[in-house]
């Protein structure tokens, strides 16, 4: 009887030092997103403590494996971090509208407008899979998990552009740039391959593209990757989102014969469903700056986290940039400048290189003359929205209108 006692209290004191180890745990991984309070009301009433536990176990798990690619790679390819640094600043989505863009549109106008709308849905999208799945990124889960215990935990290097404020998955970038040169491949391949000729030499023509493609995504991926603002799986994710929304947007005609009524409902309704996810989120007790505090918090360096980052400033600008592009196509400027370049098609080449070099040198002198505060709060949202939709504006529109009305001039000053 007194044997059956003592394990009777030896095996309730076991219990309630599982029970104790489990809340510890659950505590612990639970703060990733900041709601505490509302991730753990949920569990309980769902009744799955232990599937939660399995749940973060296996994120964790997944979290040091790819804290251990960052670490291998900043360890033995440290000679390459320049390369990097380059690969991950070119693939920012703010060369794809001030650069690739300006480039493309004096090219093929046509596949110019689908690049922007590819690349401000595609965008949009990863901002709502991010308020959704908040996850992690490497360089701050690295200092606050207790997954290493008492071992020491792998040494991860800092970079300026590292220290970003959104949640970790799917990784923008690596979203961005796969639907940005998805779109531009499939406009080369149908523009090669549209003049017939000899199989093998289409077929090289398709296999060299599609293989540089790759190329791109992979030096994209591991670049993520390196600089710690990632893990493997968040980046692997956005490649094969960005893909699905680029050949989606490739089926969808409708966007070429979209009016303006069509571009400012659709950057309005992009905006407000952002927006309305964002509000339903706060009022369910989601602390949606859980991110950011996190970033001001661990960043090495407080002068390299950016509200510029954040995923509200995203939202903005892209959905300026989409305004902006449907005002520059539907304004009386284009018009004027398109027919002045019809009715003279012996000066289309170098009408359009003057357009492109002019295009470029005024939105790199806007874009650094014009930088809106971050601390100036909403008044800075406004600002990025106007900047924005600047861009597509004087790309479509005020340039090209200027560099015709110069040409007009100079040949009425020459008769």
């Amino acid at each position: 009887m007194l044997g059956q006692c003592v394990a009777m209290h030896v095996f309730a004191e076991q219990q309630m030092c599982l029970h104790e180890d489990m809340h510890v745990y659950v505590c612990q991984n639970l703060g990733h997103s900041g709601n505490f309070g509302f991730e753990m009301e949920q569990a309980t009433a769902r009744g799955a403590d232990s599937e939660i536990i399995t749940e973060f176990k296996i994120m964790d798990l997944l979290y040091s494996y790819g804290v251990s690619s960052t670490s291998y790679l900043q360890t033995h390819y440290s000679h390459n971090q320049g390369y990097f640094l380059l690969v991950s600043m070119a693939t920012d989505l703010h060369n794809t509208y001030f650069l690739l863009f300006p480039i493309w549109f004096h090219l093929q106008q046509a596949e110019a407008v689908k690049l922007v709308w590819v690349a401000v849905v595609g965008d949009w999208v990863n901002l709502m899979l991010k308020w959704l799945l908040f996850e992690e990124r490497p360089y701050w889960w690295v200092q606050e998990t207790g997954f290493y215990g008492n071992s020491s935990q792998p040494l991860i290097e800092q970079f300026p552009m590292t220290c970003e404020t959104g949640p970790g998955s799917p990784s923008g970038h690596a979203m961005g740039a796969a639907a940005v040169y998805y779109t531009i491949m499939s406009s080369l391949l149908a523009t090669i391959l549209k003049e017939e000729g000899p199989h093998t030499r289409r077929w090289c023509v398709r296999v060299s593209l599609w293989t540089l493609f790759w190329c791109v995504q992979v030096c994209v991926c591991l670049s993520r990757v390196f600089v710690a603002a990632h893990f493997p799986h968040q980046v692997i994710t956005g490649v094969l989102i960005g893909i699905l929304v680029a050949d989606s947007l490739s089926r969808t005609r409708q966007i070429f014969k979209a009016c303006l009524r069509s571009y400012v409902l659709t950057s309005l309704l992009l905006l407000s469903l952002a927006l309305l996810l964002y509000r339903c989120l706060q009022l369910a007790g989601v602390n949606l700056l859980w991110s950011v505090e996190k970033a001001r918090r661990w960043c090495h360096h407080a002068e390299w986290v950016s509200v510029d980052t954040s995923p509200l400033a995203s939202l903005f600008r892209n959905t300026g940039t989409l305004m902006g592009l449907g005002l520059g196509l539907h304004s009386p400027l284009y018009r004027h400048s398109s027919a002045t370049a019809v009715s003279r098609p012996a000066e289309g080449a170098p009408y359009r290189c003057m357009c492109l070099g002019a295009t470029l040198v005024v939105l790199q002198l806007f874009d650094c003359a014009f930088q809106p505060r971050a601390h100036s709060g909403a008044l800075f949202y406004l600002l990025s929205f106007c900047k924005s939709a600047t861009v597509p504006l004087t790309t479509v529109a005020i340039v090209p209108y200027c560099v015709t009305s110069a040409l007009s001039y100079r040949r009425k000053k020459l008769l």
